[in-house]
């Protein structure tokens, strides 16, 4: 017989009760969980175009660049960002750079490494920074990514997931070739994006050895409607190992690099959803020869600040370096202006050395308004 009288009022139907001991056996689901986090993209990009008028009117950082571990369970031979010094951030330090990023108006976060996703707050991250009205994106090496783990990200309001893939193969450079080998993956991936509005591209290096594994990637874009970035490989000047000389492109392989450009180019202007600018890969030759035809002033135009794992500042997300006075938690607006004060020769040294292309993108697109509107509206 089904409960009458007064106490029938007084006790709760039973989906209620579940639903409260779920609540209760499983805080950390709750916490990482965001209701329906597509609701918040409008409000993001608000707090993003505020952010963006702060940081030039003011010493904001619109952008901030977690870096929670500097740990990596890969070995690329190329890649030079990551260190094996365990210390990884702690949820706490988290929130009180989360909490300070506020402060300072922050439009963007994103986690890079080493792998974050090794790093065990990163749902968590991702969650707090989503209630706060935070865009947020993750560059991942894509080994950690499954079916679950690409739903928690979405539930916890992931904005844009870069997964970096290398080839249809592991070779000796590289083993990273997640979503292409796994294509389950790319369901899994696409279903977060109608069900969470989690964006998701590749990333892909070019060096010399590479680019017929790089051909089959762009066709694999193209078939699968999934945005690339395409980057040179090009030597660093730190870091505790030197890949392979024989990876390098040098100013002798004209030839080699012209079929790689026209081939890229023409696949560009054919509809490929390759992301990157012509200007990136036709500058590869001024690139070698030291020219001075680009400025990288990510760290000191609109206030990119990256946080190390101890809540340090690093100059560049590609050195391994700490900046000396300054730290995040310490940063008020006169430090800020400080730091970009003290991080623009150290940019204009190093940018002949480097050609990243997600640095060229920003200047290219910075600096050539025409060509970011057109690509904001998606006109080819």
């Amino acid at each position: 017989m089904a409960p009458s009288g007064p106490l029938h009022a007084l006790t709760p139907e039973p989906s209620k009760c579940l639903k409260a001991i779920h609540s209760l056996c499983d805080p950390v689901l709750n916490a990482n969980t965001i209701a329906n986090p597509k609701s918040r993209k409008k409000y993001k990009y608000l707090n993003f175009a505020n952010a963006l008028i702060r940081g030039r009117i003011a010493h904001n950082t619109p952008f901030v660049r977690v870096i929670p571990t500097d740990l990596c369970n890969l070995k690329c031979s190329y890649c030079f960002q990551r260190s094996d010094d365990p210390f990884q951030m702690s949820k706490e330090q988290f929130s009180a750079y989360l909490k300070k990023a506020k402060e300072h108006h922050i439009g963007m976060m994103t986690f890079l490494g080493g792998e974050p996703m090794i790093w065990p707050h990163l749902d968590y991250a991702i969650a707090e920074a989503t209630r706060a009205n935070v865009i947020t994106d993750i560059t991942t090496n894509g080994t950690r990514l499954n079916a679950e783990s690409v739903d928690r990200l979405g539930r916890a309001g992931l904005d844009f997931l870069n997964i970096s893939v290398d080839g249809l193969t592991t070779t000796e450079v590289s083993s990273k070739t997640s979503v292409v080998v796994k294509k389950e993956l790319l369901d899994h991936l696409k279903k977060a994006k109608e069900k969470y509005g989690m964006q998701f591209r590749v990333n892909s290096v070019i060096h010399k050895n590479n680019f017929e594994e790089i051909k089959q990637l762009i066709e694999f874009s193209k078939e699968h409607e999934v945005p690339i970035s395409l980057g040179y490989v090009v030597p660093h000047s730190h870091g505790d190992h030197i890949a392979d000389p024989a990876m390098y492109f040098t100013k002798d392989d004209t030839a080699q690099l012209n079929e790689i450009i026209s081939h890229i180019i023409a696949k560009k202007r054919a509809g490929y959803p390759i992301i990157d600018p012509e200007e990136y890969f036709t500058g590869m030759h001024k690139f070698l020869k030291r020219e001075n035809f680009w400025s990288c002033n990510y760290p000191t135009r609109y206030g990119w600040v990256n946080i190390t794992p101890r809540g340090e500042i690093r100059s560049c997300t590609k050195k391994m370096d700490v900046m000396p006075g300054f730290t995040f938690l310490g940063l008020t607006q006169t430090k800020i202006k400080a730091l970009k004060e003290t991080l623009e020769p150290m940019v204009k040294t190093c940018n002949k050395n480097c050609y990243s292309n997600c640095a060229f993108d920003s200047y290219f697109y910075r600096t050539h308004k025409v060509e970011a509107m057109k690509k904001l509206l998606g006109i080819r």
